[in-house]
C-alpha cells in the first residue's frame, strides 16, 4: 500500500512538472498578477487558483477510481494479490 501511494504521488509530481500543466500555471499566474494591484492579493489569488486546481485533479482522480472499481472481478482464474 505505501509504494502504491509513494507511486501515485512521484507520477502526479512528475504529471505537474511537464510541459502544457507547467505552460498553463506560468500563464494564468501572469494573468492574475496583472489584475491585482498588490504583492499580497497576487498571492491569495494565486493560492486559490492552485488549490481549485488541486481540488479539480483530486475529483477526476476519484471518479477516475470510483469507475474503474465498478467493474466485476476478473474470471480468469488468475487471484489477486
Amino acid at each position: 500500500m505505501l509504494a502504491l501511494a509513494a507511486t501515485a504521488l512521484w507520477l502526479g509530481i512528475l504529471t505537474s512538472i511537464s510541459p502544457c500543466p507547467l505552460a498553463t500555471n506560468v500563464a494564468a499566474m501572469g494573468f492574475i498578477g496583472r489584475r491585482t494591484d498588490s504583492a499580497r492579493g497576487a498571492l491569495w489569488i494565486g493560492v486559490l487558483y492552485t488549490l481549485g486546481r488541486a481540488l479539480a485533479y483530486a475529483v477526476l482522480g476519484m471518479l477516475v477510481v470510483n469507475g474503474l472499481l465498478a467493474f466485476p472481478p476478473s474470471r480468469s482464474g488468475c487471484k489477486p494479490t
